[in-house]
């Protein structure tokens, strides 16, 4: 079959030498992957149509033609992923929360006098916890460690120090059940 025009039906044209010459050749050859990869990603074709549309048009700003095919699919790969990762992060990001570092800043002082009652609580507790128990909890709520201080001093990760935080705290309230 020829590349002739019918009337109606626009020729084709053929990418030469595996390079786009043009923006509209690049569209052509790409929107229908590109959307259908949005479409896969986020289940609905008004999204999925939106955000091929954007990563075409960030696209469109940075290409220069004429243009390698690899390297045009490529550069919309990862656009696409960008564009979707942008899309997920304005419409379902968590709330932000407060990172260790700024979780340094020494807080504002809260006087209290606790009893001796509950400070030798308090103590009896921490002498029936296992080792590293007490030592993550005397680190953090003692001596006013940071997490990566207390992973520092440990010898363990971050993610770790917060999994021997969580379980010793709740081993402390197991043992100070059994001790009422």
């Amino acid at each position: 079959m020829d590349d002739v025009a019918r009337p109606g039906r626009p020729a084709l044209e053929v990418v030469e030498g595996n390079s786009y010459s043009d923006w509209e050749s690049v569209y052509r050859d790409n929107v229908l992957g590109l959307y259908q990869l949005m479409f896969r990603r986020v289940g609905n074709a008004p999204d999925a149509e939106d955000l091929a549309e954007e990563a075409m048009i960030h696209t469109l700003h940075t290409l220069r033609f004429p243009a390698p095919v690899h390297e045009v699919r490529s550069y919309l790969a990862k656009t696409a992923r960008t564009v979707l990762a942008d899309h997920w992060r304005k419409h379902y990001a968590a709330p932000r929360t407060v990172s260790d570092d700024e979780s340094q800043a020494p807080p504002e002082r809260i006087e209290y006098a606790p009893s001796a009652a509950s400070a030798s609580r308090a103590l009896r507790i921490l002498e029936l916890l296992p080792d590293r128990f007490r030592q993550v909890l005397e680190l953090r709520f003692l001596r006013g460690y940071s997490v990566g201080e207390v992973a520092a001093e440990m010898n363990v990760s971050r993610a770790n120090a917060r999994v021997l935080q969580y379980r010793a705290l709740r081993k402390a309230a197991e043992v100070g059940l059994e001790l009422t």
